[in-house]
């Protein structure tokens, strides 16, 4: 708790918002779950990296490739798409500083800390405003787009914002929660190149014996693109949060 508040204070962000929201908070308390965790969410990081090399040779050309939520990195192939492509651009709203220096060792990788929805200046001071985003669509060296792990996390923080600081009702809340999936998945689907989505498609929680408790959306309701390639992430598993209760997510490949 000391390193992760240590982290906290001497973290830096481009954008205020990322702070003042929670994402940076949110992004160093995913770090440290990670390393608890890390024999449930390794399997589920090499997934990850079989199925981004696998939409690799999917690209005409191999100039630029776009990663949205790259985050850690520990869910990317960053060795193999280095070599593979011109250009490798590495976005989310955090970067941390082990994510930093693994970069730092490939000269044509470059990490930018950006909205991605390009709505949170809005959502933070109360707008329940979702614009469509427009950031590197007009970039035609971009061969390959990859949305990984993001898609459904969009909505979390933002909502709790609006529902915390300004009593937002939950029916508008959750309109709010499906413009921000709706308006990424048709983001991704405006990029002329090769482009692909890893994302949660349900999410189960299970009880001490593994036995099915209840299972939700986190598309919010929003229909989900056609599954290429699933496969199971214990993203929680027994003890991590709660001694009674589990959690796996069913993730998918889809190719956009």
């Amino acid at each position: 708790m000391i390193k992760e508040l240590w982290q906290y204070i001497a973290t830096s962000t481009e954008l205020p918002v990322a702070k003042k929201m929670g994402f940076l908070k949110e992004a160093i308390a995913m770090g440290a779950r990670s390393k608890r965790c890390q024999r449930q969410w390794n399997a589920h990081y090499l997934r990850c990296k079989e199925v981004i090399v696998a939409a690799t040779q999917r690209a005409v050309q191999k100039r630029t490739v776009l990663v949205f939520g790259a985050g850690s990195l520990n869910d990317i192939p960053l060795s193999y798409l280095s070599s593979q492509f011109f250009k490798v651009i590495l976005v989310d709203l955090v970067f941390l500083k082990p994510a930093r220096r693994l970069a730092s060792n490939y000269r044509n990788v470059e990490l930018i800390e950006h909205d991605v929805t390009e709505s949170l200046d809005w959502l933070y001071q109360g707008k329940t405003l979702v614009q469509p985003p427009s950031m590197w669509l007009d970039d035609s060296s971009i061969d390959l787009v990859i949305s990984l792990n993001l898609i459904t996390q969009l909505p979390l923080i933002p909502v709790r914002w609006l529902m915390d600081e300004f009593d937002l009702s939950e029916p508008e809340a959750d309109i709010v929660g499906k413009q921000l999936i709706f308006a990424h998945l048709r983001y991704l689907k405006q990029f002329s190149g090769e482009v692909c989505l890893i994302a949660d498609r349900v999410d189960i929680e299970l009880d001490p014996l593994g036995v099915e408790l209840d299972r939700f959306d986190p598309w919010w309701d929003v229909e989900q693109p056609k599954v290429d390639i699933h496969w199971e992430w214990e993203v929680m598993p027994l003890g991590e949060s709660n001694s009674s209760k589990s959690q796996k997510n069913l993730i998918g490949f889809s190719i956009l």
